[in-house]
């Protein structure tokens, strides 16, 4: 068994045991999408309306696993991996449109298991996959809800984002650096003013054993820096000037 396989095998036992923790009758399934060409890893749980939840970061669908323990009895869940996450396919970001990219990601996505239309719950990089599937693709979007720091709604980025994407190497460094439950609690307290106490350890486990997963060149750390730089966030990727556009019912938290 090679790294890469074992790697994954272990987040895969942990993101099972993170959804027993948290109550969630959740099956771990594959669909294959066309745009891009990749396998795609989803959560799917629970019935009714279908909802789709995309994470932010380099996290992974199982990061939902909270609220989709309050969710489950009134929606019909996919959490899904984005594309070099979890346990979705490898990808590489160096020659990618980003916005087309995360339109078109989405929309297949949605394809695969024949929904015409969906609720979207997404925070930070998956809100902006779910905001450009909302402008560029409505037809597809029910609802929009909107969680924590959104790229693309504010013409600025963090201080710590333009850091690490535009000091050379950094990136690099900040994704491997991760791999430890006491770098996960750290990162959770300095990033999102969170007490590391708060958090059960089947997270904590779950996020480790997603960061430890090998990546391909090309991947996160160039789509940190395909985000921002130094001097903020990358052109074309603002979308604040569009908000009028988006003609489903929306919440931003």
């Amino acid at each position: 068994m090679t790294t890469t396989e074992a790697t994954r095998r272990a987040f895969a036992e942990r993101q099972d045991e993170l959804m027993r923790f948290y109550g969630v009758d959740a099956r771990s399934r594959f669909v294959e999408i066309d745009r891009p060409r990749m396998r795609v890893h989803l959560l799917e749980a629970g019935a009714g309306e279908p909802l789709v939840l995309i994470h932010g970061g380099d996290g992974e669908g199982a990061l939902w696993a909270p609220l989709m323990a309050a969710l489950q009895d009134d929606f019909h869940l996919y959490a899904l991996d984005r594309p070099g996450c979890g346990l979705s396919d490898p990808f590489d970001y160096r020659d990618v449109d980003l916005r087309q990219h995360a339109g078109d990601f989405v929309d297949s996505v949605l394809d695969a298991p024949g929904l015409e239309s969906a609720t979207l719950v997404a925070c930070s990089m998956g809100g902006f996959f779910a905001l450009v599937t909302a402008l560029d693709h409505p037809a597809r979007v029910r609802r929009l809800a909107l969680v924590g720091m959104l790229l693309g709604m504010i013409s600025s980025a963090p201080l710590g984002l333009r850091v690490i994407a535009g000091v050379p190497g950094l990136s690099r460094r900040f994704m491997r650096s991760r791999a430890t439950i006491e770098a996960q609690r750290a990162q959770y307290k300095q990033m999102f003013g969170m007490d590391p106490d708060t958090i059960p350890e089947p997270y904590l486990r779950s996020r480790v054993a997603g960061v430890s997963i090998p990546r391909v060149p090309g991947h996160l750390g160039v789509l940190l820096r395909r985000i921002a730089g130094l001097r903020g966030l990358k052109p074309g990727l603002y979308l604040g000037e569009e908000l009028a556009d988006v003609t489903a019912p929306a919440l931003v938290l």
